[in-house]
């Protein structure tokens, strides 16, 4: 870390954090990267493509596997507690974002991007019709294998994204999103970490039923205006005021923060 100039790095070898197979590139000044104290990246490739862009990942007693091209102005931001079964792809640019709240759960081959990338226009007006949009997740939502999230995606706390879903809109809380393009299947509904794969007939009998409300969202006075917050960053100036607009929304943790109708 003394050898980079001009970028700003938080990468600490400490008891907890792991950071195995895994580089960092910058390509360009003012970056800044935040891995928090304790985070366990493996197979991680992490490339600045522009300056001023952020990487901020929190820790997790679960690996993380992140490959992120993160181009100028740009922001990922994943939330604390996510785990990943294979190495995940984001692709944050035209100075838009992908926001990951907590507990997220990502399957193999889970994949975000910002922008299209190339330029598509109307005929009649020559005016560009593919405006790039950032992306957001909320807190607890578990994204199946070779899930697709692209410009424009928002995903409510609580939802699970079935595999192989394209998701370019918006999923209520507490749903269920299937299909390309994504439709929604189920409302009501929630899940939790455990894996049944080696369930006894015992521990399944004992799973029927869950108790506990705890992945149950509801709209409430801690719901985050979401706009209001992005319009936030757009206004900073360069990597060092996204880095603390990243640790502003650290110590937003009402739990309704994401939830979306």
């Amino acid at each position: 870390m003394s050898s980079i100039s001009n970028n700003h790095v938080h990468l600490n070898q400490t008891a907890e954090s792991e950071f195995i197979n895994s580089t960092v590139e910058f390509v360009g000044t003012g970056n800044v990267l935040f891995i928090e104290d304790g985070a366990k990246l493996r197979n991680s490739r992490l490339r600045f493509m522009g300056s001023n862009a952020v990487i901020h990942i929190r820790k997790s007693p679960r690996f993380a596997r992140v490959v992120a091209s993160v181009f100028e102005d740009s922001v990922l931001y994943i939330g604390p507690g996510a785990s990943f079964t294979a190495e995940a792809r984001f692709l944050p640019t035209e100075r838009k974002h992908v926001i990951i709240g907590s507990d997220a759960m990502f399957s193999s081959r889970v994949t975000f991007r910002t922008a299209d990338p190339h330029l598509v226009y109307a005929v009649g007006s020559h005016r560009r019709i593919n405006p790039s949009a950032s992306i957001w997740v909320g807190d607890h939502v578990w994204l199946g294998e070779d899930t697709l999230l692209l410009k424009g995606a928002r995903v409510g706390s609580g939802s699970i994204l079935a595999a192989r879903a394209l998701i370019t809109k918006t999923v209520p809380s507490n749903s269920t999103a299937v299909g390309a393009p994504g439709r929604i299947a189920g409302t009501g509904i929630f899940w939790t970490r455990p894996s049944v794969h080696a369930y006894t007939q015992a521990q399944t009998d004992r799973s029927s039923y869950e108790p506990k409300d705890d992945f149950i969202y509801a709209r409430d006075e801690f719901v985050i205006d979401v706009g209001k917050l992005e319009a936030e960053l757009d206004l900073a100036e360069d990597g060092l005021a996204r880095a603390a607009w990243c640790k502003r929304l650290d110590n937003i943790e009402a739990k309704n923060r994401f939830f979306v109708a």
